[in-house]
């Protein structure tokens, strides 16, 4: 259950959240980007499936709908971390490599970096926050 401390319509707010970032990574991916490349569709059609799963799961009240929302905030923010460490390594290489003409290339990484960061970082950890702590069966006192 998530945590007492929020309002109740958190629910609803993280719902509509999981559902437009998934169809924002949808149409930025399979949409924006010019070229198909198999780890890129990969991880962009497992985040919408998991992201729009949770957010209609907590849109509609299920059972399970907070243990798929947590698992798709740890999987959000596991292969955002990965994003923003490789787009990082690729703003450095163009900067450094390419210098002047290169600064073109990291510029545009840099945007993009910036405007995944709320979908792919802050989305995921205050989802978790949440949440809380994932509770196993019954405490033992």
């Amino acid at each position: 259950m998530a945590s007492p401390n929020w309002p109740a319509k958190s629910r609803v707010v993280f719902g509509v959240l999981d559902v437009i970032a998934a169809a924002v990574i949808a149409i930025g991916v399979f949409l924006g980007l010019p070229a198909r490349w198999l780890p890129v569709d990969v991880c962009a059609g497992l985040l919408v499936v998991l992201l729009a799963g949770a957010g209609i799961g907590l849109l509609r009240d299920a059972s399970w709908s907070e243990s798929l929302a947590r698992i798709a905030a740890r999987v959000v923010l596991v292969l955002g971390l990965l994003f923003f460490a490789l787009a990082s390594s690729s703003v450095s290489y163009l900067y450094g490599i390419y210098g002047a003409v290169g600064r073109g290339g990291a510029t545009l990484f840099i945007l993009i970096a910036a405007l995944a960061f709320p979908y792919l970082f802050a989305l995921p950890v205050t989802e978790l926050l949440w949440l809380g702590p994932h509770k196993v069966g019954k405490q033992i006192r």
